[in-house]
């Protein structure tokens, strides 16, 4: 991808809905903490230098991550996401090229996606960018408008709606896209003129247009993508979603899967081709996987490597190293 971006994560909230005392950031999604998986999505997508701000429980998320070589940014004050924004900007020191800004509970995008809203963004020469999402079920989040002729025009949130907005299916996902330079004067801008005296991202949005600078909305991504994680349900229904990929990917390269709905299988694991895993196993970590391997059913694996050609009957356990010569009717 070419020329610079920084990914700025926005991981300093509480997370009251999730009814716990660890931040939400790190509660689990297929073994990892959420914001491992937002990490993962910009790393793939090519955005290398990444920066978190963090802030509730700040040191236990840096604690969580310190193998990672993660750069963080501590947000002392929680007092918005454009705070949250400005905070990280002042790390950069006028060295911006394009910064992306997600949120550190959204897993699900496709890295595949984020490259497609970089790309727009650049192809259109945006000043600001927003990733945009079609919505079956639009309710509580802030509405895409646009005039006829389908250009950007504004943000509107639910409660400012009016029916005609309401009945809008494109929403806001809360993932922007600006040139550093100008982001960095838009979050200067902003005021907390609301109930809360927080400063919101979302009046970046009309503070450029007012300024005169290119804005866009890409809606680039689907429903499920920009699931935000705000409870146990959701985080539930997200490891469904992505386990649901996770297999759709491995059979898509010739992997079998028995009863697929009931193979748990992490975002890491490698399986070869013609590799067959029976019902009711568990997969987990670093495991890489050889071709031609059988698993049998209710098997257990943990960062294991296992050899091409391997047998393992049903109810294995597995947590290293595991190779078994093929058997002449295996050939």
């Amino acid at each position: 991808m070419n020329g610079s971006i920084t990914g700025i994560i926005l991981a300093a909230g509480k997370g009251t809905r999730m009814k716990s005392r660890m931040p939400k950031v790190l509660h689990c999604l297929l073994g990892r903490p959420l914001l491992w998986h937002v990490l993962y999505l910009l790393r793939v997508a090519g955005v290398k230098n990444n920066m978190v701000v963090v802030g509730h429980r700040a040191a236990q998320v840096k604690r969580a991550f310190e193998v990672e070589g993660v750069e963080f940014v501590i947000q002392e004050q929680q007092l918005g996401t454009a705070h949250a924004v400005a905070v990280a900007m002042d790390r950069l020191k006028g060295q911006y090229g394009d910064v992306i800004i997600m949120c550190g509970d959204t897993p699900l995008f496709y890295p595949a996606t984020l490259k497609e809203f970089i790309r727009q963004h650049r192809q259109r020469a945006s000043d600001v960018s927003i990733l945009s999402a079609a919505f079956s079920d639009p309710a509580g989040y802030g509405r895409i408008i646009r005039d006829v002729k389908g250009q950007f025009l504004k943000i509107t949130e639910e409660k400012d709606a009016s029916l005609r907005e309401k009945a809008v299916k494109e929403v806001n996902s809360g993932t922007y896209l600006a040139r550093g330079e100008i982001l960095f004067e838009l979050v200067a801008g902003v005021e907390c003129k609301n109930a809360q005296g927080e400063y919101y991202l979302t009046d970046i949005v009309e503070l450029a247009r007012k300024k005169g600078y290119k804005v866009d909305a890409f809606c680039v991504a689907d429903e499920e993508e920009a699931l935000g994680i705000n409870s146990r349900s959701q985080l539930a229904k997200a490891e469904l979603a992505l386990l649901y990929r996770i297999r759709q990917e491995l059979m898509g390269q010739g992997v079998s899967l028995s009863m697929p709905e009931t193979i748990y299988i992490e975002r890491q694991v490698r399986i070869g081709r013609d590799s067959i895993v029976g019902p009711h196993c568990v997969i987990k970590g670093t495991t890489v996987i050889g071709e031609n391997v059988r698993i049998g059913a209710f098997s257990f694996l943990r960062n294991a490597k296992v050899a091409s050609g391997t047998r393992l009957p049903p109810y294995s356990v597995v947590e290293g190293t595991a190779g078994v010569e093929k058997t002449a009717s295996d050939s």
